[in-house]
């Protein structure tokens, strides 16, 4: 069972303290919304060497790759389509 979902940047903070690092970083927030409700987040924090207009870019590649992370992890034993 698949539902209408989009990724949307909630928020930009640039130069932001992050814990362990000596160097502000630039915070993204994207919004997770399913069926037109933000139901969870995710941060990705981007390395000020990054340019500015490339920003979001880069955030969305990573959060790419820990989204395709995500969906491998949470289908494990899960149902297959045909079986609901």
């Amino acid at each position: 069972m698949r539902y209408p979902s989009t990724v949307q940047v909630a928020d930009i903070e640039r130069s932001v303290a992050r814990d362990g690092f000596s160097e502000p970083y630039h915070k993204v927030t994207f919004d997770l919304v399913l069926d037109g409700i933000p139901a969870s987040q995710l941060v990705v924090w981007g390395h000020p060497a990054f340019p500015d207009d490339d920003l979001v870019r880069v955030a969305r590649t990573f959060a790419w790759s820990r989204l395709a992370a995500l969906v491998e992890a949470a289908g494990a034993g899960a149902f297959a389509e045909d079986e609901i």
